[in-house]
């Protein structure tokens, strides 16, 4: 995502997002979602073209607790699109 950002990619629609917790502990939360991102599309800087962002993506996230009790995602992953149906 970064790397788009950089590259000055437009993004606009929606993405709908359903998380699910598949491990928790008091310092650790493992989530899985399977993302879908039909209804958005992005485009580079000076193109009059769009991409759409595509369909169901399976996503795993692993969100951790500092030592300031602050939680953070310390692990992000998308799959390509197609990785999960729902």
């Amino acid at each position: 995502m970064s790397g788009a950002h950089e590259a000055g990619v437009t993004i606009k629609g929606s993405v709908v997002v359903d998380p699910h917790v598949t491990k928790s502990s008091r310092t650790k939360v493992e989530l899985r979602d399977c993302i879908d991102g039909s209804h958005w599309v992005q485009a580079k800087p000076g193109s009059s073209a769009s991409t759409g962002g595509g369909g169901h993506r399976l996503a795993e996230a692993t969100v951790t607790r500092t030592s300031d009790g602050q939680w953070r995602v310390s692990d992000l992953y998308w799959e390509d699109v197609g990785t999960c149906l729902e």
